[in-house]
Formats: structure tokens, sequence, C-alpha cells
């Protein structure tokens, strides 16, 4: 994180402290329409742009050798084969055999030598490439191996995270991720050592909005994330590719002696006295944990849409790599409070959704600290399309937005 990239953010809360209204030149955002939480065919362009997105399934630890695979099954199709090859690179492939379409791989995660049909038992090397077909007498002579090869998905790793996207020709992740990539210096060798999951019956966009302003916190979490932030001088930033940041200062904040530590290490200085959280569009969050030995630990959210009304929602604990040692006994402790903290953010998720439905409100009233949310929901038009959203279930692109 660039200097003066800490400076804005202090500056910022400084700000966000002082002010006594939004600032003058915010814009009087328009409600979001309700039926973007039930419609279906809402969901179904959702999911359809989602599958453009760049994704995070695991991180470079839950591929250890060559052959060691994770198969990840979140589209609502096939799913996605995620394999360390023989020269030790991560590729991901669809989890299917170009012979009749059956699976190749049938557990969830393990290690292998090649890659072999459950079906028939055509064989894949570890680069996707076909390399035995059993009873080949049967085949045309012009049955072509390399046209046969398992088909690829587009796989990358930054900062040791596994990121994977279902279009055929993204844009580069590190292009996706701007400027978010030059700024998340501490999510470097993060390991998970813990991790829990609820299935919610609410859209997927309801879950993750719960968890992008921080305005309930003092009435949601009053034992266990207020004691410790102060959510009047949360700082935010609003990024084009429909990413943003969170800053959430800590209870008592001393702006001035922040800023003393910061002219040594702006870095530390923030995310020791804040909670630094990004959103990793579309689903992604990243809050900022304690320090464990020298460096940070993160908790990564993610809110997989099941259907138009029902979530996945999974976090864990990322705290920096122990390598061939014990992990960090506290690590559990950490992963046990923010499984309190979901039960707490989640518990008005499904009334929420009830309430969308049954057309008891036109749709959510977002406030200027709640500006995120509004910018989440006017990037996913913008994935999708402007002009594909029907007219009465658009947002307007009213928010400005930083490179």
């Amino acid at each position: 994180m660039k200097t003066e990239t800490v400076q804005a953010l202090l500056d910022e809360v400084d700000y966000e402290f002082a002010r006594k209204e939004p600032p003058a030149d915010y814009p009087e955002v328009p409600r979001i329409p309700a039926a973007r939480y039930f419609d279906p065919d809402f969901f179904k362009l959702e999911q359809e742009a989602i599958r453009r997105c760049w994704v995070i399934i695991g991180t470079e630890h839950e591929f250890p050798e060559v052959g060691s695979f994770k198969v990840v099954d979140r589209w609502g199709g096939a799913g996605v084969l995620v394999v360390r090859d023989s020269e030790r690179r991560i590729r991901a492939f669809y989890n299917t055999c170009q012979h009749r379409g059956s699976p190749i791989i049938g557990e969830e995660s393990g290690t292998v030598k090649r890659l072999r049909c459950l079906f028939h038992s055509w064989t894949y090397n570890l680069e996707g490439d076909l390399i035995g077909i059993p009873g080949r007498r049967d085949f045309h002579r012009n049955l072509s191996r390399e046209c046969n090869s398992l088909r690829p998905v587009a796989c990358d790793v930054w900062r040791g995270f596994v990121f994977v996207s279902l279009d055929a020709n993204p844009v580069p992740l590190n292009d996706w991720l701007q400027p978010i990539t030059d700024e998340a210096t501490w999510f470097d060798g993060l390991r998970c050592v813990e991790n829990s999951s609820m299935t919610l019956n609410a859209n997927w966009k309801i879950a993750i909005e719960s968890n992008i302003e921080v305005y309930h916190v003092t009435t949601v979490h009053p034992e266990t994330v207020s004691p410790s932030l102060d959510y009047r001088g949360t700082a935010e930033e609003l990024y084009r590719g429909g990413h943003s940041r969170m800053m959430v200062p800590e209870r008592n904040y001393d702006s001035q002696a922040v800023r003393r530590e910061a002219e040594k290490d702006g870095v530390a200085a923030v995310l020791t006295h804040s909670n630094l959280s990004y959103l990793l569009f579309p689903f992604h969050l990243t809050p900022s944990g304690p320090k464990w030995g020298e460096n940070r630990g993160i908790t990564l959210q993610t809110f997989w849409p099941v259907d138009v009304d029902r979530t996945l929602l999974e976090w864990f604990t990322m705290v920096p790599d122990w390598h061939d040692g014990e992990p960090p006994e506290e690590a559990t402790f950490r992963n046990a409070y923010f499984d309190q903290v979901m039960e707490e953010d989640t518990a008005s998720v499904e009334p929420i959704q009830l309430s969308l439905q049954s057309r008891a409100f036109d749709g959510p009233l977002t406030s200027y600290h709640e500006r995120r949310i509004y910018h989440h929901e006017a990037s996913v038009d913008r994935l999708i399309g402007v002009e594909k959203v029907p007219e009465h279930l658009r947002v307007a692109q009213v928010l400005p937005t930083a490179d």
C-alpha cells in the first residue's frame, strides 16, 4: 500500500468522524428494486455474468505436490478440476471426459498420478492431454487425441490464492483485481487453519450486503464487534471494477498517534488500529485479522449463489503459513469468534428475503454510509450489461468510482 493511499485513508477517517451530514455532492440514490432479489430471470442473468468473473477456489497450500487436486462445483453445471501438473503449475479443467461427459474425478480432493474417467477409463495426463483410450480399435482411426483433451478453464494465482474464471477469454487476473493487487500486500502466504459454512434461504446479494456496511454494528454486534470498532469513522472507497474497500477504526481511535506510527510503517499502523476489508467483486470479503507472529491474517468470506433464494456462505480463517509445524492453536478461537459474528450477521437475512418477496416495501434504501451496497448492485448491472437488465430492475449508475 502506497504512502499516499495510507494518508488518504487516515484523512478520510478524520473526515468521517467530524462530518455532520453526507457530503454536499453525494447524490440522492434511489431505492434498489426489490425484485432484483427474487426474480428468477434476473438471477439467470447474474449467474451467466458471474461465470465470467475471477473467483477464489482455494490457496496454493491445498496443492502441495504434483498430482494434488481439488474439484469445485459451484456454478450449477459441470464441476471444475484444479490440479498441480508435472511441472508444478496449477491448472484447471472442466471435470468432464470428452468421450461421453462423465466426471473424471469423483472425490473432492486428493492426489493422483493421472486423470482417469470414472465411466470408461479414458485417461489424461496432469496437463489434460488424452493419453489412453480403452478399446481403441472400436473408434475411427481419425479420432484426434489433441482435439479430445480436457477442456481447460482459466486459472491463475495471486498472492497464493488460486482463482478460476469460466470465461473463455477473461481479462488478466492482475487487471481484474486492480487496484487491490497493489494494496493488499499482507495477503501473501496465507493458509487456511479453520473454516465454517452455512446455507441461507436468501438471495446472495442480501447475504453479502449485510456484511459490507457497519451501520448495524452497535445493534447487531453489541458484545462481539461493537466493543472494538467505531463505525462512525468508517472510510470507504468504491472501485470501477466492482471492488470496494472499507476501513473501520478501533474504539478510542487516536488520529495523531496513528499518524505518528504511519510515518514508520503505514500498513502496520492501519491494520493495528482498524479493520480493513476488501470486497473482491462479485462475492468475496476479506476482513483483516489479528497479528500472527510478524504478519497479519484475514478471514475470507465467500457468498456462493446457489439459487435465487439460496446462498452458500463459507468463511476461512487465514493465517501466515506455519510450514511443517503445528498451526497456531489460538486461530481456532478466532474462527469460533467469527462463527458467532456470522450467526449475528445472518439472523436478519432470511426475514429480509421474505419481506422483499411479500412486497412489504419497494426495496432497500441506502444511506451514504451504506453506499457500498448500492455500488455492489450497480456493479452487477455493469457486469451483466446495463442494456440487458430489464428497465424496471435497473440500478441507476449515479455513484462516482475510483480507478
